[in-house]
């Protein structure tokens, strides 16, 4: 939708709209706690390293560390004010904030665990390749990308009743463009689910995989029980006699 945002101004608004991030700390938001329950579910088991990209004033990145605290928590955003208020109220020697946006050359080390919270919308299509190209770069093997983002006919219905909601960015985040965001970062949507926040099927929740070892794994042999063999050998009796009695009725029907 916005092709050339000026950083300045996106940078302004969202300074700007720093209470609404620390009232939604304060007073719970139906739409952070259903991203928490999907990040609770989709993390890989002990992640040793996560970044949130678009972290506002860290609040979910301060769970995280809670409930994983052994992990080193990076959270960026590209809002100072809401930078040096996350680092007042959460910062450690495990968790950490950064002012900046995602390229190829934010970090040379690898993460186990990426979460964009209602943040990938706000991307302009044209930042996206880098974004990308930096997610192919940091991701470690068993990585997981985990996504919170407005569905399109949310957007659509918010643009024309509630415009004063929208921000300098939002993007439609189809399957099309779901797709190319895991083409270009080498993983594959291991889950796609719509929630309903606030309407029916108002946000999507989007899980990316990076499998480099999934060959390997696909053609190996796999352990089999005496039940499942059992199960194997029914099944290729029964599908051959169906056979017998399909022929036949081709062989009747069309002469």
């Amino acid at each position: 939708m916005t092709e050339n945002p000026n950083r300045d101004n996106v940078v302004s608004y969202y300074d700007e709209h720093v209470k609404n991030k620390l009232n939604d700390y304060i007073v719970v938001n139906p739409r952070i706690e259903f991203g928490w329950q999907t990040i609770k579910q989709f993390a890989p088991l002990n992640p040793k390293r996560i970044l949130e990209v678009g972290c506002g004033m860290g609040s979910i990145s301060a769970r995280m560390h809670k409930r994983w605290p052994e992990a080193v928590i990076t959270g960026m955003d590209i809002s100072t004010l809401s930078i040096q208020i996350a680092q007042k109220l959460f910062a450690d020697d495990k968790l950490n904030f950064k002012e900046s946006i995602l390229t190829p050359d934010t970090f040379d080390e690898q993460f186990d665990l990426v979460i964009f919270m209602d943040v990938y919308e706000h991307i302009a299509v044209n930042d996206r390749p880098d974004v990308h190209a930096a997610l192919a770069k940091i991701l470690r093997n068993k990585g997981r990308v985990i996504l919170t983002v407005p569905t399109p006919h949310n957007l659509i219905w918010s643009l024309v009743n509630k415009p004063e909601t929208m921000q300098p960015v939002d993007e439609h985040i189809s399957f099309d463009v779901i797709g190319k965001l895991a083409a270009d970062t080498g993983t594959e949507v291991i889950f796609y689910e719509k929630k309903n926040v606030w309407n029916v099927g108002d946000y999507a929740h989007i899980v990316t995989e990076k499998n480099d070892d999934f060959e390997a794994e696909f053609f190996k042999n796999k352990p089999v029980t005496a039940l499942q063999r059992s199960n194997r050998i029914f099944n290729k009796a029964k599908y051959k006699l169906g056979s017998i009695f399909r022929k036949y009725y081709v062989r009747k029907k069309l002469g």
